[in-house]
């Protein structure tokens, strides 16, 4: 086990304890040690086992188990996942004197993994010295979506030692992570409590019997030398240990989808053929169909659950026949689906009233309701489904969340939800056991379910929603340090039309010419580069220099993925905003291979050059690859300096250096 770690935990029993910070509460420090991680308690009849394991990256993976040894009841209020302490006892300057700085990731729609970086005193955690301090920095989700408001992430960068903590939790519902302080006067320390078992985040509690026991889910923890950098290499590592699904040939697929910036869920056959031609001209090896191919009564409140093919849509031959013609193209074809939702007037809420989430005796989502996973009938009911779309040559489903249960449902509020979580996870593990060619992402409004916990069952993390191409490198560059870049599902999308257009707008050759510097395809190239590429746009209307720059950012795509699947994120010049006018880098760094893949974002109204330094990664080497390779764009390397020129207004470039 790594010399820095030790198996701790903090729990709170019936009532005991309502404080929010965590200064001398808690059970560990008098709890008496019966083996590598077990625990008995004093005053209360309770057993606590710490389930411990080593991961790559200097992490450990834990989750903690409480067993009512007792003859009463035992109510649980509190049980940590992991309970990192000490954090800061060595050294010799006073932490208040900025010594600690706190790295965490906000979220929400369209506006994923936004890091930010500050002082533990500007996060409200400063010593009150005579008494233990009260105050405690907290991120926390309380529903469903469990990354919609922070990514389940933390890091304390201790500058004084230059090492850095980490903590992280894949809950797939409610979670909470609080920074503290622990101890009195000057034998004080930060500390990390994760838990997705908390009465004081969500209402969540259990009433154990004699006998019975209680389990959290998973967290990770662990020490590197170094900061925020090295703390993301290591989770990638971590991360990449737990998120094992294997793809289909081995590598992060090349896909096509023609929803976002596209079709907007208005697919026909007229519409989807030439978009095809196009994708797999490319060298696509997916064309994923999303929403708009299901129900002729046009209307989710009934559609939504049944997933009934409308054939008429698509010509002759129906769905069938369209993918027919996809795989005649030596593209798999693959759909949108939203294996929760349903309709509330669908046949299958009707017919089946118990198939669905409730709280409080009503149903979870009023007219889009949520269907129970825990539920045989539902489960067999989304099976047929995912089987009679298989039998037509299906083989990737974009599963998408975009409801969520809120707080709790009935029985028993939070506790419903985990278990409700556990039997979906548990569902989507089974359709892989029974299709095994079949890929399954997982998209939640975007990334608004992409915890570590519900992505190790998927094979793919839809990074986001986001519309705006310029936008999306900030999502893109934080989001592969809270999930392993190969998973990240990054949009690319030349030919940008917007929703507001979908129902008239029709390819002409002044949209075509609009494009033709080929600026915009090849900003979204390099953003698609830098994670598993998902080509979308109006392609069918692309030109043929910029039918030539996304073959050539394809080819790059399938010459380096594999090294994406050992690459740690590297920020040569920081993480980014979402809102940023600046330039702005981000890199793939793969040890095995000594190869530096390097993207750099002009979004500046002017044209930039730039010498970026790389010392952190590189000791020499020379540039192998470029993208785009036309007028106004280039680099070059001078022992590890990085010089690039980039043309004004939006523009980016893509590099790869052996070194």
């Amino acid at each position: 086990m790594y010399e820095w770690y030790k198996p701790r935990f903090y729990a709170s029993f019936n009532a005991s304890d309502n404080a929010y910070y965590f200064t001398g509460n808690g059970l560990y420090e008098n709890a008496v040690t019966e083996g590598d991680g077990i625990f008995s308690l004093k005053g209360v009849d309770a057993r606590v086992t710490v389930e411990h394991e080593e991961l790559p990256g200097g992490a450990v993976r834990q989750r903690t188990t409480v067993r009512n040894t007792g003859g009463s009841p035992l109510s649980v209020e509190v049980l940590s996942s992991s309970f990192t302490a000490g954090i800061g006892m060595e050294g010799s300057r006073p932490w208040k004197k900025h010594r600690f700085v706190i790295h965490y990731a906000e979220s929400c729609w369209c506006g994923e993994a936004q890091w930010r970086h500050v002082y533990a005193e500007d996060a409200g955690l400063y010593r009150t010295y005579n008494h233990g301090s009260q105050s405690s920095f907290r991120l926390c989700s309380q529903s469903s979506w469990s990354t919609c408001r922070f990514e389940p992430v933390v890091m304390i960068e201790d500058t004084e030692l230059g090492e850095t903590y980490f903590a992280g939790i894949g809950a797939g519902s409610g979670w909470c992570i609080n920074v503290g302080i622990r101890g009195y006067r000057d034998d004080i320390g930060l500390c990390i409590m994760v838990s997705d078992c908390s009465e004081k985040n969500d209402g969540w509690h259990a009433d154990l019997l004699p006998g019975e026991s209680v389990t959290t889910c998973y967290s990770v923890v662990g020490r590197v030398k170094g900061g925020f950098e090295e703390a993301a290499g290591a989770l990638t590592h971590a991360h990449r240990a737990i998120c094992s699904v294997p793809f289909d040939g081995d590598v992060p697929p090349l896909c096509f989808n023609d929803y976002m910036n596209c079709l907007w869920a208005l697919p026909t056959r007229e519409k989807t053929m030439p978009l095809a031609r196009r994708a797999a001209e490319i060298g696509c090896e997916y064309y994923v169909m999303d929403a708009g191919w299901y129900g002729k009564n046009k209307n989710d409140e009934y559609d939504l659950g049944m997933w009934e093919i409308d054939d008429d849509l698509f010509g002759e031959g129906g769905l069938k026949g369209l993918f027919d013609d996809i795989k005649k193209l030596g593209m798999k074809p693959g759909i949108w689906f939203e294996f929760e939702s349903a309709g509330i007037d669908s046949p299958v809420v009707r017919e089946h009233p118990d198939y669905i989430l409730r709280r409080r005796g009503h149903p979870v989502g009023g007219r889009r309701v949520l269907l129970d996973f825990r539920v045989p009938g539902v489960r067999e009911h989304i099976r047929e489904r995912v089987k009679a779309l298989y039998a037509i040559g299906v083989r990737f489903i974009k599963n998408d969340y975009n409801a969520n249960t809120g707080v709790g449902t009935d029985p028993d509020g939070a506790g419903s939800v985990r278990e409700h979580a556990a039997a979906f996870y548990a569902f989507i593990d089974s359709l892989r056991r029974d299709f095994p060619d079949l890929i399954i992402e997982n998209c939640g409004s975007g990334a608004m379910r992409s915890d570590i916990g519900t992505l190790s069952h998927f094979h793919l993390q839809s990074v986001s929603d986001q519309e705006d191409y310029f936008r999306l490198p900030s999502i893109v560059s934080g989001s592969a340090a809270c999930y392993p870049p190969e998973r990240c599902g990054v949009w690319a999308y030349p030919y940008p039309t917007k929703i507001d257009f979908r129902t008239t707008f029709s390819p002409s050759p002044e949209f075509t010419d609009k494009f033709s510097d080929g600026k915009i395809t090849s900003y979204c190239c390099v953003t698609g580069l830098m994670g598993l590429f998902y080509l979308s746009g109006r392609i069918d209307a692309a030109d043929g220099f910029n039918m030539k720059l996304m073959k050539d950012a394809a080819a790059l795509y399938k010459k380096y993925r594999r090294g994406t699947m050992s690459s740690v994120p590297v920020y040569p010049t920081g993480t980014f905003d979402i809102d940023t006018d600046g330039l702005d880098t981000f890199g793939l760094n793969d040890a095995p291979s000594r190869t530096l893949r390097l993207a750099v974002w002009n979004n500046s109204d002017e044209s930039r050059s730039a010498v970026i330094g790389l010392s952190k990664y590189i000791t020499g080497g020379s540039v192998v690859d470029r993208f785009p390779c036309v007028a106004g764009y280039s680099s070059s390397l001078e022992g590890t300096d990085l010089n690039i020129t980039l043309p004004r207004g939006k523009s980016a470039l893509f590099v790869v250096i052996e070194y």
